[in-house]
């Protein structure tokens, strides 16, 4: 649908040519479901031609040219330190490095060159030495680039495990020509592991001798100092003086203590002598002074008086009687007489427990300063005998790590020796050997017949992708946007696609169906399409059929319903002489019309139509 408006300058964007523009768009407006919905069957039918391709391609690559792959696969080992004894869990950097260094030493120049001047491989290298003979002549050159090119060493991932292989067409030769690239391969390992450990035992040979000088230096030395005295004597001497110098030392620590507690009670004896109140007596010396025989006596005569008071109370006898007052005066009497006694025991007593200590303190005292002249002596003796303890240990220490350190160096020498006669001395261990393959590799069915669907799928698909980025036809709303100078103002859906409209009803659906999908299509072409007209003063639209039953006549009719009911007076004129259809829609005979109005026999008034919708009448054909 276009209105008929003056011509303007195109605009395009700066730039950026307009065919450009078009291309860009419509490779940027294919749907790619909906092509593959459209050629669904096509591409089921090449996926199966692929198989048919990829079936047919494993056949004759089978007869032609298969290619049977033995190979070999390496496991590589920890450091072996000791014999019999592998390191588990070594360093995983040294790993890696080491069974990198293997992959390339396994395809290097050395491995290859030693192959290719193998003499046994004329014998048994079969149809591939022939194919390398050329004038009668080996070219081992290209033999070996031939192997450098085929031969195919990796190391697996995240394992320890090395594989090499190596394809061509006959299984027998290639597996021998295999098996010489890993026997020359093991042996080059083996010369380079004996290179490696020959200097290491050279140098713990030559430590060894110089530690066996050092320790008879050693030994002389540590006699001369001894003399004539031998070790264990030295020891029991410097133990017997320790033993003694320590119970002297625990002597006269128990005699300095013993003074110094009896020089504490002395001064507290004679302060509390010197004191007004006269010294305060323990009850231990009260109790000794209580038990002396005068004290005795005169406390039997105190109780034989206080008795015969008792008895002359018993009497009757009163305290003025003369008796009791004699009584009572000789009891006063001898209890102050033994008061005097017990005070002047105690005094006696007391000074000799002060004697007693004075003489303790002294005996003590001479005591401690024999035990300190010991003591100075036996200090002097053990010092002379540490000093020389102290060389013959240190000779001793010298000698014990001297030893200790050949001893260290005949064991890795004597380990190095039986590493070297072990098979996992050279760290790599061949796990499977080659062996003559039963089948070839390639071509494989699997492989094949998968190819083959991806190549004939991938083929097809270019072709219909081809084929749809080159068809010019008009197949949607993008499509019109891509054409120069057109301005696309709405689309209307299929009717297929429209389940709230019938049939019947898709001609007049604007006026049937005003609130379904095709009526409101219909409005929103109708808005911009009326204001444009109004702009530049439009009072005429023609609508034109891109090919056949197009549904043209169908948008006339519901277009022009849309316009009349937005209250503009709307005319629809059928000028499509050959399948006219615009009376049938509306329930009107095709005459008088448009061909009557041309050739003069009716007017405009006569042949136009009022419709039942407000606003809008039908002229036919006529």
């Amino acid at each position: 649908m276009t209105t008929a408006s003056p011509p303007r300058t195109p605009q395009t964007l700066p730039g950026r040519p307009l065919a450009q523009s078009a291309n860009a768009s419509q490779a940027s407006n294919v749907d790619v479901v909906k092509i593959l919905k459209k050629y669904v069957w096509v591409l089921i039918a090449s996926g199966f031609i692929g198989i048919g391709v990829g079936v047919a391609a494993h056949l004759i690559l089978k007869k032609v040219y298969p290619i049977y792959k033995p190979q070999v696969i390496f496991q590589v080992l920890a450091p072996t330190m000791e014999a019999g004894k592998v390191v588990f869990g070594a360093d995983e950097d040294e790993q890696s490095r080491f069974a990198a260094t293997q992959v390339a030493l396994m395809k290097s120049d050395q491995v290859i060159e030693r192959v290719v001047s193998d003499p046994r491989l004329q014998q048994n290298g079969g149809d591939w030495y022939k194919s390398f003979v050329s004038g009668g002549k080996f070219q081992a050159d290209d033999a070996a680039e031939w192997l450098q090119d085929h031969i195919n060493v990796r190391l697996i991932p995240n394992t320890d495990i090395i594989e090499m292989s190596l394809g061509w067409k006959k299984a027998n030769d290639i597996t021998n020509v295999l098996g010489f690239v890993k026997e020359t391969y093991l042996i080059l390992l083996a010369e380079r592991t004996r290179n490696q450990t020959g200097p290491q035992r050279d140098a713990l040979e030559k430590q060894i001798t110089q530690a066996t000088n050092n320790y008879k230096d050693k030994q002389s030395l540590r006699e001369q100092i001894l003399g004539t005295d031998r070790v264990d004597s030295l020891e029991q001497r410097f133990a017997a003086a320790s033993y003694e110098l320590n119970t002297v030392l625990g002597t006269l620590h128990g005699i300095r203590t013993s003074t110094e507690a009896a020089m504490t009670q002395l001064s507290i004896y004679e302060a509390e002598l010197n004191s007004a109140g006269g010294p305060t007596y323990s009850d231990e010396l009260i109790a000794a002074v209580e038990m002396e025989p005068l004290i005795q006596n005169s406390l039997q005569t105190i109780a034989s008086l206080e008795a015969q008071r008792a008895a002359m109370q018993h009497q009757g006898i009163g305290p003025d009687h003369r008796a009791m007052m004699t009584t009572e005066s000789m009891i006063a009497s001898w209890t102050s007489k033994l008061d005097q006694q017990r005070e002047t025991l105690l005094r006696k007593r007391f000074a000799a427990v002060i004697d007693s200590l004075n003489n303790t303190i002294a005996t003590f005292t001479a005591q401690a300063v024999d035990l300190s002249n010991q003591e100075e002596e036996l200090i002097n003796r053990l010092i002379d005998l540490s000093k020389t303890q102290v060389k013959v240990d240190d000779i001793d220490t010298e000698i014990e790590n001297i030893l200790r350190t050949k001893a260290d160096m005949e064991a890795d020498l004597q380990s190095l020796k039986s590493i070297a006669t072990l098979s996992t001395a050279q760290r790599i261990m061949v796990l499977q050997s080659q062996t003559i393959p039963d089948k070839p590799v390639l071509p494989d069915i699997f492989m094949m017949v998968p190819a083959g669907i991806v190549l004939c799928l991938g083929l097809t698909t270019s072709i219909v992708f081809l084929r749809e980025l080159l068809d010019q036809r008009v197949k949607g709303p993008s499509d019109i946007a891509m054409i120069p100078h057109t301005r696309v103002l709405g689309f209307v859906p299929d009717a297929c696609e429209c389940s709230d409209t019938a049939q019947d009803q898709v001609q007049r659906a604007f006026a049937r169906v005003p609130k379904g999908v095709l009526a409101e299509s219909f409005r929103q072409i109708r808005s911009p399409l009326l204001k444009h007209a109004d702009l530049a003063g439009h009072k005429t639209i023609m609508v034109m059929a891109g090919m056949p039953n197009s549904g043209t006549s169908c948008v006339v009719a519901n277009l022009a319903d849309a316009t009349a009911g937005a209250g503009k007076k709307t005319l629809i004129i059928d000028a499509n002489f050959r399948r006219p259809t615009q009376h049938k829609f509306f329930d009107f005979g095709d005459t008088p019309g448009l061909a009557d109005i041309l050739a003069g026999a009716s007017t405009l008034g006569a042949a136009a139509l009022a419709t039942d919708s407000p606003n809008l009448s039908v002229l036919p054909v006529g």
